[in-house]
């Protein structure tokens, strides 16, 4: 059977020494190109030899060859490079586990001739066609390099037509071709893949760090990138598509964890498509009662905060929030509003009447659990937990909170402990 081979085709007479000097990247600190460490070319072949897929290098009409002779070391055995006959301190190893896939060869191939080229080429052929000013790789078509091939637009992004929505400044969204596993790419180049998460969507960006071996480094980073590029897209599609794919649940895709909190804000599409909907944080929907949530969809409570902050309009089922914190507005039972009375009038019966005068009460669920309350604009929000707390404690929590509001000095601060001090010196020298 007749051979077949992959054939990466750029512009240009590749220099020999982008396959020996170590290190040496004329691209670094260029952020139009994909390259970086000056590493990539050396790993590659070292792989390809490694791994005993045959290919050819041509420079022009010259052919760059590449052997290898073995060489003990520390009672080692090592294949060392050799490139034209000339020895190397290459050796075989290089790259490690990393590269030990069809793909990671080809990646630095064919990114590094996509910063030569951007018009570069990569297609199957059967023969080799050496061409004065282009350098052409051919690769031995494995059953590796084969399903690389066939599946092109999974490892470069580029291949894939199906893009939904493109930012200049925050990158592309494509459809997720992949039975819904996660793939990121950078620069057009997958730097990420986990096929046991799940992702509504595949994501290309520009400026996620990586490794040597092109991996990303931080994935933190990637829920940054989601959260911001989500939040600019002018896609009615996608909007609609995370609103109800990702209704009834806080986990199951990584969406569920984007960071909604960037700097960056919603389009205005997304006020347009969310004014169709009603909405309840996921998260407490079993503090209401099921009429209360029936029709609305279920999301987190991180999305749908960042929403009414700048979408004061939505409507979103007992969303309360300040500087202070976030909660959501429920029904009390009926233990802790006698609680709360009891609290009141036992207030009313000593000299705090004079400062207590028809406070607001509202109860509420704290995302954050240790809070058991919070005064805002003259409000007093309870937290729900207190229904297991005694009287005396709840009473002491109501002063807290009503004095919060007299004087408008925050939690934790000097001036509000020396308020409480003062008041408290005032009664025992009266």
């Amino acid at each position: 059977m007749e051979k077949r081979y992959l054939e990466i085709k750029s512009f240009g007479h590749i220099d020999t020494q982008a396959f020996s000097l170590i290190g040496a990247s004329t691209k670094r600190g260029d952020s139009g190109k994909i390259g970086l460490y000056g590493s990539g070319n050396k790993y590659s072949i070292a792989t390809l030899l490694r791994q005993n897929i045959d290919f050819k290098v041509f420079s022009g009409e010259d052919e760059i060859s590449f052997t290898t002779r073995s060489q003990n070391f520390r009672d080692q055995n090592f294949e060392v490079i050799l490139i034209n006959g000339q020895e190397t301190s290459l050796t075989t190893t290089m790259g490690g586990d990393d590269w030990n896939t069809a793909f990671a060869p080809i990646r630095e191939i064919y990114s590094n001739a996509l910063d030569e080229d951007s018009n570069s080429t990569i297609k199957q052929v059967s023969s080799f066609d050496p061409e004065n000013g282009y350098t052409k790789f051919y690769i031995e078509m494995t059953e590796g390099v084969e399903h690389f091939y066939k599946n092109i637009h999974l490892y470069f992004c580029n291949h894939n037509p199906k893009v939904l929505y493109s930012s200049a400044s925050h990158g592309s969204i494509f459809e997720n071709t992949d039975n819904n596993s996660f793939r990121v790419f950078r620069k057009g180049i997958l730097s990420h893949f986990d096929p046991k998460l799940k992702a509504l969507f595949h994501y290309n960006f520009t400026d996620l760090d990586i490794n040597e071996s092109r991996v990303v480094k931080y994935v933190w980073q990637i829920d940054s990138r989601i959260g911001q590029i989500l939040k600019t897209t002018t896609n009615e599609a996608i909007i609609n598509t995370l609103l109800l794919q990702l209704n009834g649940g806080n986990a199951g895709f990584v969406e569920h964890k984007a960071d909604w909190n960037t700097y960056t804000n919603f389009s205005s599409v997304w006020l347009n498509v969310c004014k169709t909907y009603k909405f309840v944080p996921v998260e407490f929907a079993h503090l209401f009662k099921p009429s209360d949530v029936e029709g609305r969809l279920g999301l987190p409570m991180k999305m749908l905060k960042a929403l009414k902050s700048q979408f004061d309009e939505l409507d979103i089922l007992g969303l309360g929030q300040t500087e202070k914190g976030d909660f959501v507005e429920v029904e009390a039972s009926t233990i802790l509003t006698d609680k709360v009375i009891d609290a009141i009038i036992k207030l009313n019966n000593t000299e705090y009447k004079f400062r207590l005068k028809d406070p607001i009460i509202k109860y509420v669920h704290f995302s954050d659990e240790k809070v058991l309350g919070l005064a805002n604009e003259g409000v007093i929000y309870l937290s729900t937990k207190l229904d297991v707390y005694g009287i005396d404690e709840i009473a002491k929590i109501i002063i807290e909170e009503n004095e919060h509001n007299i004087t408008g000095f925050e939690d934790e601060t000097r001036e509000f402990q020396n308020h409480l001090f003062s008041l408290y010196y005032d009664k025992l020298t009266r």
